[in-house]
């Protein structure tokens, strides 16, 4: 097989297209050696069923998208993808992070775990990885994204960093190798703001804070998205250096399940 070069190589969930600039496969099989009365390995048995996942960095070219929800009822949207010349199904989203900069485009890095064995996709020579038809000529940027709510009196926000994340556990039937359901557990949402000050002296007890950092189109100045965070402040920090500005950063954490 030749190396396949960036541009060939496309990722895709459902019927998405993934803009992405970065992007990693895995799959990993639990063994365990089964050894006979004289210790001597006889052979080697699993332990648990395959474990895979899908990592990339792409830019933000719209709303979050379906398949990273892990905040709603139903569970996020699981899909069936390829990359690389091989496919998987049933991607479950484990975590995304962003963050949002002055005069940067908003970048998404993602994290989706699937539990079944890779095969080839057949469909791969077929299609067109450098067709952009599908871009939405649409993209979430700093210079258009801006913070509103609670603790107010943080003003001049300089970078917003946002993360959600879940643990997942595959529920498995006497007999299978792939899990009847996947579980959804301890999901958790992450909120840093860094700017001119870090707001209400912290209690022992947290300070409550309700955030919405709003994310706009470059070109048209729409909203894309609006990311949320309810919680409770559990960090406060002040920093400056030579030079430069003081900085002041709260860091909220939201349990959402």
């Amino acid at each position: 097989m030749a190396f396949l070069k960036y541009e060939d190589v496309v990722i895709t969930l459902g019927n998405e297209k993934v803009f992405a600039d970065s992007a990693g496969l895995n799959v990993d099989a639990s063994v365990a050696e089964s050894r006979n009365v004289y210790g001597e390995i006889e052979r080697y048995a699993p332990t648990n069923g395959l474990i895979g996942g899908l990592s990339f960095e792409c830019y933000m070219t719209g709303a979050i998208p379906a398949y990273l929800n892990m905040t709603g009822i139903p569970d996020s949207d699981t899909k069936n993808g390829t990359f690389g010349g091989l496919a998987f199904t049933d991607a479950y989203a484990r975590s995304y992070n962003l963050q949002i900069e002055p005069y940067s485009p908003v970048r998404i890095s993602a994290a989706l775990d699937f539990y079944s064995a890779l095969t080839s996709d057949i469909s791969a020579s077929s299609s067109s990885p450098t067709d952009l038809s599908y871009w939405k000529n649409q993209y979430a940027h700093g210079i258009r994204s801006y913070v509103l709510g609670t603790p107010s009196n943080i003003n001049n926000t300089l970078t917003v960093a946002y993360s959600v994340s879940a643990e997942r556990r595959p529920i498995y039937l006497a007999g299978e190798t792939t899990p009847t359901r996947v579980t959804k557990e301890a999901v958790e949402i992450n909120m840093s703001i860094r700017g001119d000050n870090i707001g209400d002296l912290l209690l022992i007890s947290g300070n409550h804070a309700e955030i919405t950092c709003h994310l706009l189109d470059m070109n048209t100045n729409t909203t894309l998205d609006k990311l949320r965070c309810s919680g409770q402040i559990t960090r406060q920090e002040l920093s400056i250096s030579s030079q430069n500005y003081l900085n002041g950063v709260i860091s909220v954490r939201q349990v959402f399940q």
